[in-house]
């Protein structure tokens, strides 16, 4: 859910304004808490959480933010105050919790994939991973992040990887481009020089960033990955229509 739209830190202060309009309703309604009728109190709510947004929810997104409402907001029985700062904080708080875990775990599950060598020695089998792969497509669970390159190596030495080469080239820019956006987000969090750096290059227009080995080995383990899905979409809608 944390990518599905774009997180709070990117908003300008206007789109952030409208946003968190809509979201203080829809938090009413979600929650059960009461929203005063006093116009100055609904104007200061928004404002505060508006700022609150900026300050400490600058890395979660709008989705994250109802999510949070549905998942936790909904046990806060706290009837006899109008809806608040506080109230919202707190149900706030217990998703970051929640969402610091898991992603610690994509976290590790990124760091263990990228230490697997590009091809294993030998004629090694992924065909089980490959049916897994298919699988999550047809249950709609299926995303790249998770997908080892090893897979597209396996599908490209068996000759069953169908995009040609140009797609496969689209893919690869359209990787660039989601690389260069996850990029940005994180020097929000964290910029450093050799990190706006690397972002510069990397969206720059022409062929010198695929001369950074990092940039180039990211982004190609990153479109490896799209292409596996992809694959993977393809061969369920070919099953389907076959």
């Amino acid at each position: 859910m944390k990518y599905n739209s774009k997180r709070f830190g990117n908003y300008t202060d206007t789109e952030l304004h409208t946003i968190i309009e809509a979201l203080i309703l829809k938090t009413a309604v979600i929650t059960g808490w009461q929203l005063a009728e006093d116009d100055a109190y609904v104007t200061i709510l928004t404002d505060q959480l508006r700022k609150k947004a900026i300050d400490d929810y600058q890395n979660i997104n709008p989705d994250e933010f109802e999510y949070a409402m549905r998942t936790y907001g909904t046990k806060i029985k706290d009837w006899g105050k109008a809806l608040n700062l506080s109230l919202i904080d707190d149900a706030i708080c217990e998703y970051l919790g929640k969402r610091q875990h898991l992603s610690e775990l994509e976290s590790q599950k990124r760091a263990n994939e990228a230490e697997l060598p590009a091809l294993p020695p030998g004629e090694t089998d992924w065909s089980d991973e490959w049916e897994k792969i298919k699988n999550n497509a047809r249950n709609g669970i299926l995303k790249a992040s998770f997908i080892t390159t090893c897979v597209y190596d396996w599908l490209f030495r068996n000759k069953m990887i169908t995009l040609t080469g140009p797609e496969r080239w689209q893919v690869l820019e359209d990787c660039r481009e989601a690389y260069a956006l996850e990029m940005k987000e994180a020097l929000v969090i964290s910029p450093t020089k050799e990190g706006r750096r690397l972002y510069e290059l990397l969206v720059k227009e022409g062929k010198e960033w695929q001369q950074e080995e990092r940039l180039w080995t990211a982004v190609v383990d990153y479109g490896k990955r799209e292409t596996v899905r992809i694959e993977a979409l393809n061969a369920i809608a070919n099953e389907q229509n076959g």
